[in-house]
């Protein structure tokens, strides 16, 4: 049996940034994945549409986030800031408005107020120190019950809905409006701030696959691909995985895999009783992202919709034969991409006279692998399983970016759980 100092569960950023600073540190590492790709829930592919590549997780990253922001100096990882939009589209379920802001000017009022309400609450907390610990209770609250306790009305209410729902990538009776307040309040409380991390920020030139080939490379861990585990055992003296393949003995393991896929690996001793429920429970996380090829757009366009299928609808790039776009929904059935007149319907709703030519997305919900899309967490989720998804259980250490204070179920919180478990491991064999 093949024995390691460290196995690392995941080739996401969280496991190939525990491998590399646990080589440098002299571990004997072995990385592995369930998929035939490192990556994780990013996943860029060149060239689907006319040779313009498409991430099909995470996209965006931005100055403040530290972590991976100081990666990409590291290894020179080109990055490009994105384009501002000439102005905002605004569709009132399916109504594109013809209006400078998504409201008319009846209700600015009520929009000054509902963006106020946003950074109050953003303001109210420290986005480094874990949530659950402070007096945040009662905005950890389903998205719609946060819009009516801030007594938020007309197209402000629905606006604010459908932006945070955009965020969670979750409805709104679902997903928990604190962990949205959260990138708002890791922006230092700023709306533009919150808009730039979320579809406006930087992307990576040659795809996030850049930064992630890049970390491999440095670390030089073992890296066995197609490697599903279905067994972690511990006991006394060390760790035995298995998994399609083969079995591995180590001194410690990380797990970085979402934490709807752990109630799939057999565990001895079993996960405590607050793991295996939100591996039942899983994230909110549920959406769909979905790229489309269109004619009949603005280049420039960014809208943003209430009651509608895509809550945003954004240009990335114009090629000969059209704008290529990206949208998201906050639930994994609003439109089915594979058929391009359903997503012609929805990217209507901002776009009238939109004619899709190719779509193109996956289905993270229904990935064995993944489950879901960013790890959001449902409300109530934070009091009950903040701590404990990053919790270590003897000799295995847990990790991803769920586990991340200031940027989770971002690439950043990736990288900072990475660094993080690796600093632990390090930590308890001095």
């Amino acid at each position: 049996m093949d024995r390691h100092d460290v196995v690392v569960i995941g080739a996401g950023f969280a496991g190939l940034t525990a491998a590399r600073d646990l080589r440098e540190a002299g571990k004997d590492v072995l990385v592995l994945e369930a998929r035939d790709r490192i990556g994780g829930s990013t996943w860029y592919q060149p060239d689907v549409f006319d040779g313009v590549g498409l991430e099909m997780g995470g996209t965006w990253i931005v100055p403040q986030q530290t972590h991976v922001w100081a990666e990409v100096q590291r290894y020179g990882i080109p990055v490009e800031d994105s384009e501002l939009p000439g102005r905002m589209t605004w569709s009132d379920r399916g109504t594109v408005l013809d209006t400078l802001l998504p409201v008319p000017p009846q209700e600015y009022e009520q929009l000054e107020h509902a963006v106020r309400a946003l950074i109050a609450d953003a303001s109210r907390f420290d986005p480094l120190r874990p949530l659950s610990e402070q007096d945040v209770a009662d905005l950890d609250v389903p998205i719609r019950q946060w819009a009516e306790n801030a007594g938020l009305t007309g197209n402000a209410k629905e606006l604010m809905m459908s932006w945070f729902c955009g965020c969670a990538n979750a409805n709104e009776d679902t997903g928990s409006a604190l962990d949205i307040l959260r990138w708002c309040s890791s922006m230092d409380s700023s709306l533009w701030g919150m808009v730039q991390a979320s579809v406006l920020g930087f992307t990576f030139t040659n795809g996030t696959a850049s930064l992630a080939r890049a970390i491999l490379a440095d670390g030089g861990a073992q890296l066995r691909l197609s490697s599903p585990v279905r067994e972690v055992e511990s006991d006394d003296e060390g760790v035995t995985v298995t998994y399609d393949g083969g079995v591995v003995r180590a001194d410690r393991v990380v797990m970085t895999t979402p934490v709807g896929v752990w109630q799939d690996i057999e565990f001895s001793p079993a996960l405590p009783a607050d793991k295996l429920a939100i591996s039942r429970e899983n994230h909110a996380g549920q959406g769909q992202k979905v790229w489309a090829l269109a004619r009949n757009v603005p280049e420039d366009i960014s809208g943003f919709g209430w009651g509608t299928s895509f809550d945003y609808v954004g240009a990335m790039k114009t090629t000969e034969r059209g704008v290529v776009l990206v949208c998201f929904a906050p639930e994994h059935d609003r439109v089915d991409a594979a058929d391009l007149a359903d997503v012609q319907r929805a990217v209507r709703e901002f776009a009238p006279e939109a004619e899709v030519l190719d779509a193109h997305s996956h289905a993270w919900v229904h990935d064995e692998y993944s489950k879901g899309t960013w790890a959001t967490f449902r409300a109530g989720q934070f009091a009950e399983y903040e701590l404990c998804v990053g919790r270590t259980e003897g000799r295995v250490h847990f990790s991803g970016s769920h586990t991340a204070r200031r940027w989770r179920a971002f690439i950043d919180g990736a990288i900072e759980s990475g660094k993080r478990t690796a600093a632990e491991i390090l930590a308890a064999e001095q």
